[in-house]
């Protein structure tokens, strides 16, 4: 009898600290996909300076666009590496308002046909174009690794095991939404 209480309380710490390993595996891989996220918003961070130079340099009457970009990149930029769980959220904020923004710029610029079928822009938007697909790419995975990580947590005793591992539920990194990402009519901006 002692023998079989001491087999079900071993068993028992056993299942507990695997349910824990998995909860601790699963938010390092949540930190990893965000480390995949922050590569390519680094890079597009990288890109803006100089879709911005090729821009000023057609959309003179642009200016509040143009600085707006640059602020919302200026606040942006150092979050990049943020590792504090907490201000995750913030960091996804930023970044949507600046996507945002650099879409309204592309929609924009092509009233100007000049700037458009310029060479250094159409790299410029090629480039972006394909920094923007790595980073819907790293998103994906990033919600996954955080939808993981949130049934790991939420099914019992998962909760339990996740407040003595520190690990809370994280937000996900959506797209923008709905309405931010309706066609942009240029005439508004001119």
């Amino acid at each position: 009898m002692t023998l079989l209480l001491i087999l079900l309380v071993l068993a028992a710490g056993i299942v507990l600290y695997v349910w824990y390993a998995a909860i601790v595996a699963r938010r390092n891989k949540v930190a990893e996909t965000l480390g995949g996220i922050d590569a390519q918003l680094q890079q597009r961070h990288d890109l803006i300076p100089n879709v911005l130079a090729i821009a000023r340099h057609f959309l003179e009457h642009e200016k509040v666009l143009l600085d707006e970009i640059t602020a919302l990149r200026t606040q942006a930029l150092p979050r990049i590496g943020e590792r504090d769980f907490g201000r995750i959220a913030e960091k996804f904020k930023a970044e949507a308002s600046l996507g945002a923004d650099m879409t309204r710029l592309f929609a924009v610029a092509e009233n100007y046909p000049a700037l458009t079928s310029s060479g250094p822009m159409m790299e410029a938007q090629r480039s972006y174009a394909e920094v923007e697909a790595n980073i819907a790419a790293a998103r994906r995975f990033y919600n996954s690794a955080v939808g993981d990580l949130r049934n790991a947590v939420q099914i019992f005793p998962g909760g339990l095991l996740a407040g003595a591992a520190g690990v809370g539920t994280l937000p996900p990194f959506y797209e923008a939404e709905a309405a931010s990402r309706a066609p942009v009519s240029a005439a508004d901006h001119l």
